[in-house]
């Protein structure tokens, strides 16, 4: 449980830096607005559930190097470019279908019903709904009226987020150790 919560503090922390970015980027760019619905799609407040259920609170302690890194990237975006927020909302959303997976094997080792409420809002909050939205969410971003420029840029932002995922999850510890990045 340690462990799982350092996890959750971390994804509190990236989640509330990328939808504070993605709010100020569809106030500039309201197209935007297609595919952000803060109201569908803010994944802090399940995380802050999921850590008062713990016991634990996203203030705790300061985000890691990694986790900083790239929430300051969000932040580069959010005033050079807001279109690339696509990218690494499109990262986020679509591992919300993972995420769902997990649920099972975290109830399972943490002795909880697969159920909200408990510590696990962030993997099964809209779980009856998520490949429906999910396909929705792919479809409004394929139809965003993206320049080539603007493309490349959602795409270079979803693999640095992917990257910077990797970074975040490898610093994670596990078991009492830390997942050594390679």
């Amino acid at each position: 449980r340690p462990e799982y919560v350092v996890g959750l503090r971390e994804l509190a922390a990236l989640h509330a830096a990328l939808e504070e970015c993605l709010a100020d980027a569809v106030a500039r760019s309201p197209e935007l607005a297609a595919v952000y619905d803060p109201a569908a799609m803010a994944r802090t407040p399940l995380l802050d559930r999921d850590l008062a259920a713990f016991g634990a609170d996203r203030g705790d302690a300061p985000p890691s190097a990694a986790t900083a890194r790239l929430a300051g990237r969000f932040r580069r975006w959010a005033a050079d470019s807001p279109w690339a927020l696509v990218g690494p909302l499109y990262i986020t959303e679509g591992s919300r279908m993972g995420s769902m997976l997990l649920a099972r094997s975290l109830s399972k080792a943490f002795g909880l019903p697969p159920a909200g409420g408990v510590g696990l809002d962030y993997h099964v909050e809209g779980m009856a709904t998520r490949p429906h939205d999910w396909k929705r969410f792919r479809e409004a971003v394929g139809g965003l009226p993206l320049s080539d420029a603007q493309q490349e840029q959602v795409l270079a932002a979803a693999v640095e987020t992917m990257d910077g995922l990797v970074e975040l999850y490898a610093a994670l510890p596990v078991g009492g150790a830390v997942l050594a990045s390679g």
